[in-house]
């Protein structure tokens, strides 16, 4: 097993289970989007095309807080899920993409034993949120109670209904997003 699991990205278990879970809940598009994330994690996993990723483009603070403050002000002034959203969606997308997916060259060290069970703790951990959240949809489903055990976007709904908390929402979120990046990294 150890042998045909080698040199899988870890995220690609999570990945597959939220594509299983939002065909479950009759949301296509969203497991359209994360198939196609897995199928590229799959296709550079056993190397079915041969393709040069270049090293992450690097970017100066200033270029990553502004498009973090246009992004904001467009979720502010905009009305939810209207058009804005989506190209909003649409204009982030492979920024985001060329930000998460790309390879690191030169040599590197051999991951050490803390290292690897640091990165299988985080991946234990993520299919953890993914079952907690996948058994709170089927209790609000099968039991019409969303409020004894509530998913996240129940949580978060009332928060993003209001223009103050999507700005604050996003920048929050695209901060997270730059420090787990490590965006402005030093090598």
């Amino acid at each position: 097993m150890k042998r045909l699991l080698s040199g899988m990205n870890p995220w690609l278990p999570p990945m597959i289970y939220v594509v299983i879970f939002h065909l479950m809940r009759g949301s296509y598009l969203d497991a359209l989007i994360f198939s196609i994330g897995s199928l590229l994690l799959i296709a550079d996993w056993k190397k079915w095309f041969k393709w040069h990723m270049p090293e992450r483009p690097k970017f100066a603070k200033w270029t990553v807080l502004l498009a973090i403050a246009i992004a904001s002000s467009v979720l502010y002034f905009s009305e939810r899920a209207g058009w804005q959203d989506y190209v909003l969606l649409l204009v982030l997308a492979p920024i985001s993409l060329i930000l998460v997916y790309y390879r690191d060259h030169g040599p590197k060290p051999s991951a050490s034993k803390i290292m690897t069970r640091t990165r299988w703790m985080w991946l234990a951990l993520a299919v953890i949120m993914c079952v907690s959240e996948l058994f709170a949809y089927i209790w609000a489903s099968a039991f019409k109670d969303d409020k004894t055990y509530p998913t996240i976007s129940i949580i978060v709904h009332p928060i993003l209904d209001t223009n103050y908390g999507r700005g604050i929402f996003l920048i929050l979120w695209m901060l997270i997003g730059v420090g787990l990046l490590q965006v402005w990294r030093k090598k």
